[in-house]
């Protein structure tokens, strides 16, 4: 994950595999909920949020094969009311 000036969390996998994502646009995230799974023939790894947010954009379609790098979310990191 890596976090910019605007307080946006950008989400990209760390290996090719399918993705399952676990949240929708819109959604409010909070620490330690999971936000994405990569999951190849050896590795899975678990996205969970460091702050709490707001899910604002999903990259790909849930169940498809990404790339390593690829963009999969990102995530507003704003006080959720």
């Amino acid at each position: 994950m890596i976090a910019d000036r605007q307080g946006q969390v950008r989400v990209r996998a760390g290996f090719a595999g399918t993705i399952e994502y676990r949240v929708a646009v819109g959604d409010p995230v909070y620490p330690g909920r999971a936000l994405v799974i990569v999951e190849s023939d050896t590795e899975v790894e678990t996205f969970s949020a460091r702050n709490p947010g707001i899910v604002r954009e999903l990259n790909a379609a849930d169940g498809a094969d990404v790339e390593k790098g690829a963009l999969l979310l990102i995530v507003d990191e704003t006080p959720v009311s």
